[in-house]
Formats: C-alpha cells, structure tokens, sequence
C-alpha cells in the first residue's frame, strides 16, 4: 500500500471522522494525484479506515486502474448520479448513515456539497487542511522530482540569458523560455511566464507584453514547468541585456537582492518558521536602505503546484519542506531586481534545488 493512504488512514480517527471524501474536477485538486497518482480530471476518493476507493466515469477507467494501484475502481454509468456511486463505494467500505464522512471544504463547492448533504449516506463534516499537511514535507522521491526539474529550468534560462538581445520583446523572451521547458520535457508551464524589461522590472508580477529589450537594461525572467511526475519548479532570474553596462544603481541594487537570497538560504534549517525565514532577508534590504522596496513575502512552498499548501501562521519548516527564497527590490519607474531559488530543508540545513548562475558585472 502506498504510504500515503496510509498515513492518511491512520489520521482518520484525529480528525474524527470514518471516511474521507477527495474530489477533482478539471484537475482543480492536486489531493488527489498526490494520495492516489490518478492524473485525470475529474474523480472522487472514497478513502475509509480500512478501504479506498477511486468513483470516475468512462473516459478514465483504464487510467484510474492503472495509475490508482491502491483503490478499487467503482464506475459512474451514464444517466445515474455521480452521488449514487459514491454511495456504492461508501456501501463497500462499510459505512452507514450514522458515519462521519469528511469532506475538503477548500475543493468542494456550496453547491456540490449542498448535494452531497442532502443525498450521501453519511454524515458530512467539513474538513480543513488534512491532506495538505502531509504535502507540506516532501519524502525523498518527491524532492528528487523537484531536483530534476529546478535542474531543467536552470538549464533553459542559461540558454536564454545568452540569447537576449537588444530588441527582443518580452513576449519573444518568454516564448523561448516555453519552448525550451517543452522541449527539455516540461507537461506545461507551472504558471504564465514573466518577463519585465525596463520599467517594467519594478512590477513584481508584470503582464509580459510587446515591449522592446533595450541594452543595458534589467530583465526579470520568473518561470518554470509542470513535469512528469507532477512536480513544478519556480525560478527568477535577473539577467541584464547586453550592449551598455548596467547603471551603478541598479548593480547595487542587485548585489543587495542577492546578498540578502544569500543570507536567508544560510538561515533557513528545521525548526525555522516563515516569519523568520523572511526577516532575514527583510532586515538585510531594510539595513541597506531599501526596506520599503521589497513589497512581497520572501517565497512559498513548492510541489505539485507552485504555491503548494502550507500553514505558514502554525507549521514550522522541517525536512522535506521545499520553499522558495526570492527577495526583490521594486522602485516605480526605474526598474526592479528578484532573484529566486528553490531550496529544500535537510537534517543539516538545505540544498538549492535551482543551478542557475547569478549574473556577473
């Protein structure tokens, strides 16, 4: 049995409840790839103390016996209720009217749960952040998944820094970016890439657009890929177009957007909390002089979506937990630097999963 369900069959009873109702529905809940490695689009995981079921229609049978190992498949049959099937499954479990039957308030609409109230067998409680919390640390399969494609998109922006060039447009910047993700073995995009050239570089999630490179200027390149295995990556680099030398300014304003990457990846170790992970290299751009710049938190955590779930106000980071580290300083009409990496949390500190290079005056 995958040590997954497992776990989560042994956390039953701590959250009070029998079973444990998963839904996807257009690939809008990454809990079920990760509980059961069923990829499709939309099913539900009937997960109870002793069984697991997978409920899906026909466009997946195949994939949900072959990628679902640990769950018996029950069908959904054109013309019945999708709730008359997840009855079936709770009926196989064992289950009865009096049983509590959690569900993910966060992935379930009013809606959908107005109707599984009313028809279900079972009594509904909503459930918050069960299975998010074991996603919160990754085991080492999950971490050599991530190291490959942090590896990969460090690969495709050396490719691309040496590329850029005075007239490129932002857009151009981003699509060599997509295709060297698609052709190195990314699924997709984990997020729309950003480039910001310019005065653009001081919006921190700026609309990529038309705009021309011009030489000496800042380009902020944040991007990264879905890949095989369901894992994403999430880089910043800020690269700079040849042609002129960079103003002073804005070289030291990036020295001081690395130093301060630099000292938090140093501080960051078991036991860390976020607060304190982003005061380090809060204080250090703040002890610069350009405290009121940096505008955002210092990174999230990172997994099978680029914001995977964290309980940043009550968790501590511990090993396994795979953050981002990107400090950044904006300043309107002049420009902006981020530069981001993907670190893991080990027994002895952290690892930078991202090989990119930092760029060199």
């Amino acid at each position: 049995m995958n040590t997954r369900l497992k776990k989560l069959q042994q956390s039953l009873a701590k959250h009070k409840i029998d079973a444990l109702l998963v839904r996807v529905h257009e690939g809008d809940n990454q809990n079920v790839l990760y509980l059961s490695g069923f990829g499709g689009t939309t099913g539900v995981l009937v997960i109870s103390k002793k069984h697991a079921f997978i409920v899906t229609d026909a466009r997946y049978y195949t994939r949900a016996v072959a990628e679902a190992k640990d769950y018996k498949l029950v069908k959904v049959i054109r013309g019945k209720k999708f709730t008359d099937h997840i009855n079936e499954a709770l009926a196989l479990a064992k289950l009865t009217k009096t049983s509590r039957i959690g569900f993910e308030a966060a992935h379930v609409p009013v809606s959908i749960a107005e109707i599984w109230k009313s028809e279900l067998k079972g009594k509904l409680v909503a459930t918050q952040h069960v299975v998010e919390r074991f996603r919160q640390y990754k085991d080492a399969q999950e971490v050599e998944l991530l190291r490959k494609a942090c590896r990969i998109t460090s690969k495709v922006y050396n490719e691309v820094a040496a590329i850029m060039r005075a007239g490129m447009t932002e857009n151009e910047v981003a699509f060599e970016l997509d295709m060297r993700l698609r052709r190195y073995g990314a699924i997709s995009n984990s997020f729309t890439s950003i480039v910001a050239a310019g005065p653009n570089s001081a919006i921190p999630h700026h609309a990529t657009g038309d705009r021309k490179l011009r030489a000496g200027e800042p380009v902020i390149m944040d991007f990264g890929g879905l890949f095989p295995g369901g894992y994403c990556s999430d880089i910043t680099r800020t690269a700079f177009v040849p042609g002129k030398e960079p103003s002073k300014r804005i070289q030291e304003i990036y020295n001081i957007v690395l130093k301060a990457n630099q000292a938090a990846r140093r501080g960051l170790k078991p036991g860390i909390t976020y607060k304190e992970f982003d005061k380090i290299a809060r204080d250090y751009i703040a002890e610069n002089g350009y405290g009121q710049y940096f505008t955002h938190g210092l990174g999230h955590s990172l997994g099978l979506v680029a914001h995977d779930p964290f309980d940043y106000e009550h968790d501590a980071f511990e090993v396994g937990t795979v953050v981002t580290d990107e400090p950044g300083i904006y300043i309107d009409g002049f420009g902006g630097v981020r530069i981001e990496d993907d670190l893991v949390v080990t027994k002895d500190g952290n690892e930078r999963l991202t090989n990119a290079p930092y760029w060199k005056f």
